[in-house]
């Protein structure tokens, strides 16, 4: 009965009775998600997904945000949902390590746009749709993960699904078929991390969930328990499911409103350090100064971020040596820091190798202790009880809206930022979102094509 009670509650749930705050929390998540997409339209990886969208023949349907180019709904949805995760810089709900927006937002953002849909109906697709994906990722996880899945892409297919299929008002018996359709498309493994592979996977999540929803929109058919079965989602991919969480309630709390977002544009495990680092550094330390660098971590953060000689941008976003390096170098940890000259610089390169991490089991994920060894023998220790952008030291609306300025700055006059700025915030009164997708046109002409 677990698909089937996963399905009436997506269906039943009565969208008037969505808190303000939760609606807030979705233009939260929105305009961070916007901004990271836009900020890597321009990404190499996107511009061969749309060579190879054009090769197939693509029907104008949806916007592939930062240029006017449209292309079918399930390459918008694949190509934006990979934009909004190369950076690495995507919102995070941090007991699950699940990046919720990348495959939901694409998925019923290109609904939206092809049958001119209301903001109200956008946001609230979307807070249904992050319900089921987390409930999901909370049943499967940590063993799930630890065998080397990536959660965001097995489990985001079903939020893109499920907030699809609300928006097109699935009945209870269509929906159960949509959860069967995005089960048997799970995608993403671990080993693909700082390639360009990893954002494919929420991109083809959500192109997964858009494809899922509408053929069971067809009546097309799957089992009935994809998820509870002997051979069903939970069993075969987890070692020690939890379907308990997929039958509580609904309601009482929501998935979204756990939701986190980056300052620092890597993977969220590192963090901690990150902030350390630059703590440090506001104490007037200098990479100079340094004879050693011993970080206490999350185990986590070593099993995910381990490289301590990254060779590219990509494997330096998965490197707590070399965003630590960053961190007190320039005192920051965004996009800028991951270039291949940073990567390559001799002042990170040799205080990365006088970082040493060692996990501690004691430690939570948003916490680390650097303990720095100066040259002239003093030791100073830095603890992060709650790194910045974490649950329990969130980022504001004003950081969020400076973040998405920051990330578009290079493709949108600062008129169409703040313009769009304001439009997110009132999204819930808007009639359409065709003023908002208008915007996110680069204003330079060169770029994908």
């Amino acid at each position: 009965m677990v698909t089937k009670t996963l399905a009436r509650n997506i269906v039943n749930f009565p969208l008037a009775d969505l808190p303000g705050e939760t609606l807030h929390e979705a233009k939260r998540s929105f305009i961070n998600w916007l901004g990271v997409c836009i900020g890597a339209h321009d990404h190499p990886s996107v511009k061969m997904g749309l060579q190879v969208a054009k090769l197939l023949g693509s029907s104008p349907q949806a916007t592939l945000l930062g240029t006017p180019i449209k292309i079918d709904m399930q390459f918008a949805a694949l190509l934006n949902g990979m934009s909004s995760h190369i950076f690495d810089f995507d919102d995070t709900l941090l007991d699950t390590v699940l990046h919720p927006s990348a495959p939901v937002l694409p998925a019923i953002l290109a609904w939206c746009e092809f049958r001119d849909l209301p903001g109200r109906l956008f946001l609230e697709s979307f807070v249904i749709g992050v319900e089921a994906e987390q409930r999901i990722a909370q049943a499967i996880c940590p063993s799930h993960y630890q065998r080397g899945w990536h959660v965001t892409g097995t489990a985001g297919a079903f939020g893109a699904a499920a907030a699809l299929g609300k928006l097109l008002a699935l009945s209870e018996e269509k929906m159960i078929y949509a959860l069967g359709l995005a089960a048997t498309q799970s995608t993403g493994l671990r080993e693909m991390f700082g390639t360009m592979t990893k954002p494919f996977h929420p991109g083809k999540a959500a192109a997964n969930g858009l494809l899922a929803a509408l053929l069971a929109r067809e009546g097309f058919t799957s089992s009935l328990q994809s998820l509870e079965a002997k051979r069903g989602y939970l069993n075969v991919l987890s070692e020690a499911p939890c379907p308990a969480i997929l039958e509580a309630p609904w309601g009482q709390e929501w998935q979204l409103m756990k939701n986190t977002y980056k300052p620092f544009a890597c993977g969220i495990v590192t963090h901690p350090a990150i902030d350390a680092a630059i703590r440090l550094r506001k104490q007037g330390i200098t990479a100079g100064d340094i004879s050693e660098i011993t970080l206490e971590v999350h185990p986590l953060v070593l099993e995910l971020t381990g490289k301590p000689e990254p060779q590219d941008h990509l494997q330096a976003k998965f490197s707590v040596y070399h965003c630590t390096a960053v961190g007190l170098i320039d005192g920051a940890a965004g996009e800028w820091q991951f270039a291949e000259s940073k990567v390559k610089d001799e002042e990170v390169v040799n205080l990365r190798r006088k970082i040493k991490a060692v996990p501690r089991d004691q430690l939570a994920e948003d916490q680390a202790i650097l303990r720095a060894n100066l040259s002239k023998g003093e030791t100073v220790t830095v603890f992060v009880e709650h790194a910045l952008g974490s649950l329990a030291n969130p980022l504001s609306d004003e950081d969020l809206e400076d973040k998405f300025r920051s990330l578009t700055a290079p493709y949108l006059s600062k008129n169409k930022q703040e313009e769009l700025i304001r439009l997110i915030w009132e999204l819930e009164s808007l009639p359409s979102l065709h003023r908002i997708i208008e915007l996110c046109q680069r204003d330079l002409n060169e770029g994908v094509q």
